[in-house]
C-alpha cells in the first residue's frame, strides 16, 4: 500500500505543477497592426499602429497614458498612405516582453476621424474592412477590450 501511495502522491504533484508551468496568466499590453494589401503595388503593407489611450493593468505591470485629442494626436503620427476602396484588416499580437497573453473574448471596435466626425468602421469576423472611397486625411482609432484592459491605438490615414 506503501508503493501506491507514493506513487498517487507523485503523480498529483507532476499534475499540480505541470499546471502552474504551462499557463502564462500575465497578461501586457497587445500591438495592434494594420495590414493593408494593395492590388496596383507588389506585396502589402504591416505597419505597427500607435499606442493612444491606455488603461492596462495585469500581474506584469501597469500602463495608463491619456491622450486629450484622439484626432490631434493621431495626426501628428507618421502617414500611412492608401488607395480609396483600399481593403485593409486590423491584427492584434501578443505582448513579447511577458511572454505572451490570454485575452478571453475581447471587444474590439474601430471608427475613422476626419474633420472631428468620427464614423464608425464595419468589419467582417476576421475584423477585415474597406478604406472610404473619398480621398484625404484620416485618423484610424482602434480599441481593444478585454475584461477591465482598454488599448486603443491611431495611424494616420491619407487616402490618395
Amino acid at each position: 500500500m506503501g508503493k501506491a501511495w507514493n506513487l498517487f502522491l507523485g503523480m498529483f504533484v507532476i499534475f499540480a505543477l505541470t499546471g502552474c508551468i504551462a499557463e502564462d496568466y500575465d497578461v501586457g499590453v497587445p500591438t495592434a497592426h494594420l495590414s493593408a494589401e494593395s492590388h496596383l503595388v507588389a506585396g502589402s503593407q504591416y505597419i505597427q499602429l500607435t499606442e493612444a489611450n491606455i488603461d492596462w493593468r495585469s500581474s506584469s505591470g501597469e500602463v495608463e497614458e491619456n491622450i486629450g485629442n484622439i484626432e490631434e494626436f493621431g495626426l501628428s503620427q507618421e502617414k500611412i498612405n492608401v488607395f480609396p476602396n483600399q481593403e485593409a484588416s486590423v491584427e492584434f499580437e501578443e505582448n513579447k516582453e511577458n511572454g505572451g497573453d490570454i485575452w478571453t473574448d475581447p471587444t474590439i471596435t474601430a471608427a475613422l476621424w476626419k474633420n472631428g466626425e468620427k464614423t464608425d468602421i464595419n468589419w467582417n469576423e476576421y475584423r477585415e474592412f474597406q478604406f472610404p472611397a473619398n480621398k484625404g486625411n484620416y485618423v484610424l482609432e482602434v480599441t481593444f477590450t478585454t475584461g477591465n484592459k482598454t488599448a486603443q491605438y491611431v495611424g494616420n490615414i491619407v487616402i490618395e
